[in-house]
């Protein structure tokens, strides 16, 4: 990658799969410090994108580059290793163990793996206890995972994530499943991340614009696995493109940096439509 800005580059990508279009044509750049936000229906094309990224699902056509190389030329789990993921998906494959410690699950975050396996040490758990305690977790770390609230869950999952200080940080519907408080102290956890110095850069993926963090500063609208706008977040969620992404009759409001989205009447939208 010439630009050493960069650290990822989707150059004309396409994704088929039995006969079906998952992404076309997308191209778009990622940026040391950025913070992106992936928006789209369910169904758009943003889990696709992300299993791209992590080297999971191939392109069809086009090239995807990162700070290690194109993809084809590199090490994809030595690249995986530097990718931070927290999804609902991820803590499902953690349901088969349920002795695990939170704390344990934390540690998992150094190899990137389901499950610890390895010998850690004295440096190692100070590690992850330190990174718990800045989450706001740090009691929790003798409880079993599968004993936590799906909020304490996703927190824990965040220190995971960030026990190996990857690059970039990919969080796919982190707020599935959470309530109000859950979710709050979740992006609290997030901005917390996002200002520290060595911040990783961000995709932060949801179909609920009232999500996204205070700090992401871009946006990536994906509607039918394609792109219709991506940019600056207040010049790309104005009315127009959320009523064309989301199909909703909607206006935005903005609130100390963070989106909200008031529904209007759906009748008349339908009406439109039909």
């Amino acid at each position: 990658m010439s630009d050493s800005s960069q650290l990822l580059r989707f150059d004309h990508v396409d994704v088929t799969s039995g006969g079906k279009s998952r992404l076309q044509n997308i191209t778009f750049e990622i940026n040391k410090g950025e913070q992106w936000a992936l928006l789209g229906l369910n169904g758009s094309g943003k889990t696709t994108l992300l299993q791209v990224i992590a080297g999971y699902v191939w392109p069809t056509s086009g090239t995807v580059t990162s700070w290690k190389g194109q993809y084809g030329r590199i090490d994809l789990p030595a690249l995986r290793r530097e990718i931070g993921w927290v999804s609902d998906t991820l803590d499902d494959r953690y349901r088969t163990r349920a002795g695990d410690s939170a704390l344990e699950v934390v540690l998992s975050g150094l190899y990137a793996s389901i499950g610890l396996y390895e010998t850690t040490t004295d440096v190692d758990r100070e590690k992850a206890a330190s990174w718990m305690s800045f989450f706001g977790i740090h009691e929790l770390q003798n409880r079993s995972f599968a004993s936590l609230s799906q909020g304490e869950k996703r927190r824990t999952m965040l220190a995971r994530a960030w026990m190996a200080e990857p690059k970039l940080l990919l969080l796919d519907e982190p707020c599935t499943g959470l309530d109000v408080k859950g979710r709050e102290e979740f992006l609290s956890s997030v901005e917390s991340l996002m200002s520290l110095d060595d911040a990783p850069a961000l995709m932060y993926v949801t179909h609920h614009i009232e999500e996204i963090p205070a700090s992401v500063g871009s946006i990536v609208l994906l509607k039918d696995a394609g792109i219709i706008q991506k940019g600056d977040k207040k010049t790309v969620l104005n009315d127009d493109n959320v009523k064309e992404t989301f199909e909703v009759n909607g206006r935005v409001h903005w609130e100390e940096e963070r989106p909200w989205l008031l529904v209007q009447n759906q009748s008349s939208l339908r009406q439109k439509n039909q």
